[in-house]
């Protein structure tokens, strides 16, 4: 019916009987028959127009469904966007930036843009515009204003937008940077805090030095001066300073995290008692102390100085929660847990509670109080851990903390540790040492391996009044060259651990290969690096004594050694 593209209108008639072949004119007039081949001709331009109609929809569609799409993604996006018009106001913005800055887009469509952004945004909006077509893409670190009046601050990258040639404005993406600032905040508290640590241990290493010294020499004198002498009095008043100086020591270093954890069966109330003087100081004039020691207090199995650190953290925590003065209380107590208290096995624990009339904590505080580096004080004042360090702590040793607050109430914690069996095989804490005559006694060559002048003579001074026979070393290698010479006489290798030339680990193992299976006793003032490769010479605990300490523990520690020598 179609021909060459165009319709064969006699066919469609012929085809239709519209004309009868046989007849010798149409049946129809002409003009119905151009009236037919005119519908026709519409009936295939509709139905085109129909396809094309379709084809439109379709692709209607589907820019509605990208520009959903678009608006979606826009609104959903974590990251802030605006857009300026060519006079720098602002024509949207997405939901995040809605959500941020309290002001909804369309009432922020109507006000200054001076209120949502600070100066160095809306210079850098102003310059770009400025510029036209040809402005660069910028980075700008800004802050967004919000509707409270809270500043939070951004980093922004601005692009201009181009139509026909001509700068239309200024698109917008920013990202809140207020939680990496944070976490930037943190991470250089955390480096501040590794380096007074690394600093905190080598002061803590010539500190223990020292006090080995103190301690050593008043041992000493002590054998010299009669009970009756009023000499005997200084004598052991500088003892005593030099075990408080060797107590402060371990507190840095527990401060520090460079402590090494020893569990023990402690005392609390000896714990708490020992740490009134501190605490006076540190809490001040304004701030009265209160301590109430339970009866028949139980032992618990945790190390002393971490159980000091606790406390000192909570009185700090409280202190700051009383700017005004106020009252610290400090109780110990056994206490039966049951059930509900689910972290912990229930039955007997020894409590240690802190109290303060301080300003109190809300609920949602209370939430958050342990996370680390969570922290309610300003800018300097406060690392966030002390409190997560606690709970660290409680729990470490099989307890648990909890905290009793309300606002303008004061704040109890309490920290709950489990009770040590009577017959627990854990060791005690040590006490403090009475001061009497030196008795500890031995025999045997000992080659003495350390690089401090004043502890290398007084440990060979001492070493030799109590039975031994002593080669000295100044450091590692010089102990090495005696060692070749009389590896085949030496009992028994003491040394340091911490040396220059060759550390005491490696002098041990090259000992070991002049003279297999010789004795060693390692000394150290170093607590980080005190057990580094020791264990492979024997029990760790049997050979190793951390500085500071007697000349009578020495002995006694290498008459150990010797005794668990083969044959």
């Amino acid at each position: 019916m179609r021909t060459g593209g165009g319709w064969d209108i006699r066919r469609l008639i012929y085809e239709r009987n519209l004309l009868m072949p046989e007849a010798s004119g149409p049946v129809l007039p002409l003009a119905l028959l151009l009236v037919l081949a005119a519908g026709a001709a519409l009936a295939v331009v509709y139905r085109r127009f129909q396809a094309k109609d379709r084809t439109i929809q379709r692709q209607a569609a589907r820019g509605r469904a990208l520009k959903a799409q678009f608006d979606d993604l826009f609104d959903r996006t974590a990251d802030i966007v605006v857009v300026h018009d060519r006079r720098g106001r602002i024509s949207t913005m997405n939901r995040t930036a809605e959500q941020l800055s309290g002001y909804p887009r369309q009432e922020a469509r109507t006000i200054d843009a001076n209120w949502l952004f600070n100066e160095r945004y809306i210079e850098t909006i102003r310059r770009m515009l400025e510029e036209g077509p040809d402005a660069p893409a910028r980075t700008v670190r800004a802050e967004i204003v919000t509707r409270r009046s809270a500043r939070i601050p951004v980093e922004a990258f601005a692009n201009v937008l181009v139509d026909d040639g001509q700068v239309v404005g200024v698109t917008v993406i920013a990202r809140n940077m207020a939680d990496r600032d944070q976490l930037e905040a943190q991470l250089r508290q955390a480096q501040k805090m590794e380096a007074v640590g690394r600093l905190a241990s080598g002061i803590a290493h010539d500190f223990n030095n020292l006090i080995t010294v103190l301690l050593g020499y008043s041992d000493e004198l002590a054998e010299e001066i009669p009970r009756d002498s009023p000499l005997r009095k200084p004598v052991e008043e500088v003892r005593r300073v030099a075990q408080r100086a060797s107590g402060l020591t371990r507190q840095l270093l527990a401060f520090s995290r460079r402590q090494v954890a020893v569990a023990q069966a402690t005392d609390l109330n000896v714990t708490v008692s020992s740490m009134q003087d501190l605490l006076h100081r540190l809490l001040g004039a304004e701030i009265t102390l209160e301590v109430r020691l339970g009866q028949k207090l139980g032992l618990v199995s945790a190390d002393p100085v971490q159980v000091g650190q606790i406390i000192m953290n909570l009185a700090v925590n409280a202190r700051d929660a009383m700017p005004n003065g106020g009252t610290l209380g400090i109780e110990t107590a056994m206490v039966d847990l049951g059930t509900e208290h689910l972290d912990v096995i229930p039955g007997p624990h020894v409590m240690l509670a802190v109290r303060d009339t301080g300003v109190g904590m809300s609920a949602d505080l209370q939430d958050r109080l342990f996370e680390p580096f969570f922290t309610t004080k300003g800018p300097g004042q406060g690392t966030g851990l002390g409190l997560s360090m606690v709970s660290a702590i409680a729990r470490q040793s099989g307890g648990q903390v909890s905290v009793d607050s309300e606002v303008g109430r004061g704040t109890t914690f309490r920290v709950h540790f489990p009770g040590v069996p009577v017959d627990s095989a854990l060791p005690s804490a040590p006490s403090e040492e009475s001061l009497e005559p030196a008795g500890t006694r031995g025999s045997g060559v000992v080659l003495l391996a350390e690089d401090d002048r004043a502890v290398r003579r007084l440990l060979s001074t001492e070493l030799r009044r109590r039975g031994f026979t002593v080669l000295e070393a100044r450091h590692g290698g010089e102990a090495l060259e005696i060692c070749q010479q009389y590896g085949g006489t030496i009992d028994v290798l003491l040394t340091d651990v911490v040396m220059p030339t060759m550390n005491g680990v490696d002098l041990a193992a090259a000992a070991g290969s002049i003279r297999a299976e010789m004795p060693v006793l390692f000394m150290s003032g170093h607590p980080e690096r005190a057990g580094v490769g020791i264990d492979r010479f024997g029990s760790q605990g049997a050979n190793l004594i951390m500085k500071p300490f007697t000349p009578d523990a020495v002995v006694a520690r290498i008459n150990d050694v010797l005794a668990q020598k083969p044959g």
